[in-house]
């Protein structure tokens, strides 16, 4: 059953990045779009480096000593994996905070930076993209 919601997501993702593409596309004429590429994927790709930088560095730092506790179980995490560290810092930068894993000792500042970074840069983004297309449109309007 989770396979078919997986999938059903998958094609209803690729249909909104197609649809994204198209109407960018037909805006060209009255917006200034300075990406190459659709808005949305270009966060998505952005914010997709920033979990695996994160992940990475809480990977290499789990070396030293455990930085989770799994909050289900209240025992301190001993063993981490790769795919444990992609999923803290996911659910981390986009400020999900399930709860189920707390980071230990300084991770937690760096997790905290890490959904400060989830919040702040996709608005960043956001409106840099609409601040460019809005001062296109008012220079060319005042010509």
């Amino acid at each position: 059953m989770a396979q078919v919601f997986l999938t059903v997501f998958i094609i209803f993702f690729l249909f909104q990045l197609g649809a994204f593409a198209k109407k960018k596309g037909e805006l060209r004429g009255t917006h200034k779009f300075s990406l190459h590429w659709p808005l949305y994927l270009y966060i998505f790709t952005v914010m997709t480096s920033l979990l695996m930088i994160f992940a990475v560095i809480y990977f290499i730092i789990s070396f030293d000593s455990p930085i989770l506790m799994d909050s289900n179980k209240g025992k301190i995490v001993q063993n981490h994996d790769f795919a444990e560290m992609i999923y803290y810092s996911g659910v981390t930068l986009l400020s999900i905070g399930y709860g189920d894993l707390n980071p230990l000792g300084p991770i937690r500042y760096i997790s905290l930076f890490e959904a400060f970074l989830g919040i702040i840069t996709p608005t960043i983004i956001f409106i840099k993209e609409i601040t460019k297309s809005n001062s296109a449109n008012s220079t060319s309007s005042s010509k």
